[in-house]
């Protein structure tokens, strides 16, 4: 479990900006950061927020920028950043209490949601799926039509990305049980899995797909229609906590941490992210390969921040929820056979915890 309480706090002309910023707004309660004009907060609330995976990735630079640079205590808090061992294991985490807020993506809450889990999504992280699918130029995967008939990869069966890739597989017309599915590591060793004929292709992260295509001349990534899958990253806490002062205040921080974090590092795209990679690498929190390697970690910053992390239509901003698409995303699951139907899927999320 990593801190926030030992980070330095950021002093200098973006957290006075913040902070006049926010006072000029009138705004109040937990979206307002505790220093002023440099000074530490006399006290932080702790707080623990669990990852469904360990922060060895881009897909959590926010929580991790916003860890190290030290926005997490401008708004008050000490975060304890914890990883748990999967999607099942954050939601159980923050039913049972132990956690105010987590991030999930909605293939993996909404059923629980659909039984009646007193689940709220808060606010979207990820507007698009990033997952890549790795083959060879020999015998390259670039559509999801290509995988008709083909031996596939993936970290686990029966998890998140075997449901993409179904969803995948389903607008392009190909039967589902057409395709084999295969668990293997999803590291850039297996990559030698399919150049020798063992499988077609696997399904990995943004990152890793970056660093193999880098490392292996023929290797051949692509979305293959993953990305086009109705799936959002989301921060989701329960009815509990809202209906608790002290856990709104906790969480309206958060988010506002995180809407910061995320601004900055966006921001930080004219400069190759020179300064969130000094932030994250200087810090001494993270340690990972595609952080230290910096055309990893430019290439897919710069796609979190063009294709992820924003909503491409324009029409909602940072964190925001979407409802109409929200509600297209719970229709397509009823039509793929993830859920059963017949629910108001509007009503398991909000945007009113956000930053205005």
């Amino acid at each position: 479990m990593k801190s926030s309480s030992t980070r330095r706090l950021r002093f200098g002309a973006a957290t006075l900006a913040a902070a006049t910023a926010l006072a000029l707004a009138g705004c109040a309660g937990g979206t307002t950061p505790e220093t002023e004009g440099g000074d530490a907060p006399e006290s932080l609330t702790k707080m623990v927020v669990v990852s469904f995976l360990p922060l060895e990735s881009f897909t959590f630079t926010p929580e991790m920028y916003a860890f190290s640079s030290g926005i997490f205590e401008e708004y008050g808090l000490d975060v304890q950043l914890q990883p748990v061992q999967g999607t099942a294991a954050a939601i159980q985490t923050l039913l049972g209490g132990a956690t105010p807020i987590t991030r999930v993506s909605t293939v993996d809450v909404m059923t629980g949601m659909e039984q009646g889990q007193p689940i709220v999504a808060v606010g979207t992280q990820a507007y698009r799926s990033n997952l890549r699918i790795i083959s060879t130029e020999e015998n390259p995967i670039e559509e999801a039509s290509d995988m008709e008939g083909a031996t596939i990869g993936m970290g686990s069966v029966g998890g998140t990305s075997e449901k993409m890739l179904n969803f995948a597989l389903d607008d392009a017309g190909v039967p589902r049980d057409s395709v084999t599915r295969q668990a293997v590591p999803v590291t850039a060793a297996t990559y030698e899995l399919v150049k020798g004929g063992q499988l077609d292709g696997y399904i990995v992260s943004l990152d890793t797909s970056i660093a193999i295509t880098n490392q292996n001349d023929d290797a051949v990534s692509s979305p293959a229609g993953l990305v086009d899958a109705p799936e959002r990253q989301v921060w989701i806490t329960t009815q509990t906590n809202l209906d608790n002062p002290e856990r709104v205040d906790q969480i309206e921080r958060f988010l506002a941490a995180i809407e910061q974090a995320t601004q900055e590092i966006i921001d930080d795209s004219a400069n190759d992210f020179s300064n969130v990679l000094s932030t994250l690498r200087d810090s001494g929190d993270w340690s990972f390969a595609a952080l230290e390697d910096d055309a990893i970690a430019v290439e897919a910053l710069k796609t979190y921040t063009t294709e992820t992390w924003i909503d491409s239509s324009g029409t909602v901003g940072l964190l925001e929820n979407d409802e109409d698409n929200w509600v297209e995303i719970y229709d397509a699951y009823v039509s793929g056979g993830l859920l059963k139907g017949g629910a108001d899927p509007a009503a398991w999320m909000t945007s009113d915890y956000l930053p205005q």
